[in-house]
């Protein structure tokens, strides 16, 4: 059958008429708004896994990204037989755009809705969509496709405990057509620079984050030698000059990462990376030093404040002097920092912003993103989207490599 899958585009936001219509104001003034910052345009790797599955079962699989290339649509749709929407929720208006589009399809294609907001938020998704996929959906996409189950159904899937068992993701899927992807990051002038995700969800409780309300509690991962034959692969085929590992929690395992880092040295693949850590796993000792030696140039490190007041209201479990030695340790062996501060919480206090300014003098990390605290989208606190019936439930649980205790996850 012929797939469509459809990622979900930016958010839309309303310029005052003073604002001038350059993005250089218009990207000042939605900053100040608490917009989402949209400038990353990487390649959205969960529907490469999705495109991997489907391929294996002989399906031809197409991608429309209205996140790369906001507002995008095919003249092509009755071509499909099946389409497959990712939806976020700071997106999740663009969401209900496309399914808008697909509301009147002439050929009745069959439509399911997944993502992170279909998990956490699954009665906003409209009835007359077919199915809405309430967790990791690698192992039903082939039994969505091929009309294992009845329109209207909520399939609530189990965590996959052995990510080793997946395929590598579809990469082709998005060399196909020219998108507006980035293929460099900020830590490094080499490129091209692919995504890579080896791990899901984060064992950590900071507050302001809803990671763990998306995938459940447990932190699953891909080995070592799986990272690593991975990388061989991308450096084989596509002649990449690095890979930049953006999930939730890259050095949640310690001992993970230096056997990535040790097969990486050892096998001598003369490339690039950077991933998103932790204080406590860049104050570690040693840590550091052996990253940088297989070939690390930048950490991208959610300190989130120099206030341990604000610290501890964000649940973040690390001390001050843990951040301050990250970037000691970082100088040290030549890695870059991109820090990442939420400013503007309600219990942000003027001093509080001084110890914030105090702290990023002593470390001077090369990148700063400033981000402000937006509470409309805790799973606690959202009542703005519209709510429709529930929908008949399938708990699937007879599938292959899945840890069965997180079927309740949400």
């Amino acid at each position: 059958m012929k797939v469509l899958l459809i990622n979900n585009g930016e958010e839309e936001i309303k310029y005052p008429s003073w604002i001038p219509n350059h993005p250089k104001f218009r990207k000042w003034y939605g900053l100040r708004k608490g917009q989402f910052s949209m400038s990353e345009k990487r390649f959205p790797i969960g529907l490469g896994y999705l495109s991997a599955m489907l391929k294996q079962n002989s399906h031809e699989v197409h991608l429309l990204d209205r996140y790369a290339d906001p507002g995008i649509w095919t003249d092509n749709l009755d071509d499909y037989e099946f389409i497959g929407i990712y939806a976020s929720t700071p997106l999740f208006a663009d969401t209900i755009k496309v399914l808008d589009l697909l509301k009147n399809r002439s050929n009745g294609q069959k439509i399911a809705v997944g993502g992170p907001h279909a998990t956490v938020f699954p009665q906003t998704i409209p009835n007359w969509v077919d199915y809405v996929v309430q967790g990791e959906a690698e192992y039903v996409i082939n039994g969505l496709v091929e009309g294992e189950w009845p329109s209207g159904t909520l399939l609530k899937t189990p965590r996959i405990k052995d990510l080793d068992h997946l395929p590598r993701a579809d990469y082709n899927l998005f060399m196909d057509n020219p998108r507006s992807y980035k293929w460099n990051i900020p830590f490094t002038d080499h490129e091209p620079i692919f995504l890579m995700n080896t791990s899901r969800s984060c064992p950590y409780r900071c507050s302001f984050c809803d990671v763990r309300d998306i995938w459940g509690k447990l932190w699953t991962k891909q080995s070592p030698e799986r990272v690593v034959a991975d990388i061989e692969y991308l450096k084989n085929t596509y002649d990449i000059a690095g890979v930049y590992f953006r999930e939730d929690i890259f050095t949640a395992d310690k001992q993970r990462v230096k056997e990535i880092c040790e097969l990486l040295i050892k096998k001598d693949l003369s490339i690039v990376w950077a991933c998103e850590t932790r204080v406590d796993c860049g104050a570690y000792p040693g840590m550091l030093e052996l990253m940088s030696k297989a070939g690390c140039r930048g950490i991208y490190v959610g300190a989130e404040h120099f206030s341990q007041k604000m610290l501890n209201i964000f649940n973040k479990d690390i001390q001050v002097e843990q951040i301050i030695k990250t970037c000691e340790n970082a100088k040290k062996h030549n890695v870059v920092v991109a820090m990442s501060l939420i400013i503007n919480h309600p219990e942000e206090t003027s001093s509080d912003r001084k110890e914030m300014k105090r702290g990023l003098k002593i470390t001077k990390p090369e990148i700063v993103w400033k981000n402000k605290y937006r509470s409309e989208f805790r799973t606690d606190s959202n009542t703005k989207f519209k709510s429709y019936p529930p929908r008949d439930v399938t708990v699937i649980d007879d599938i292959p490599g899945v840890w069965y205790g997180q079927k309740d996850r949400v």
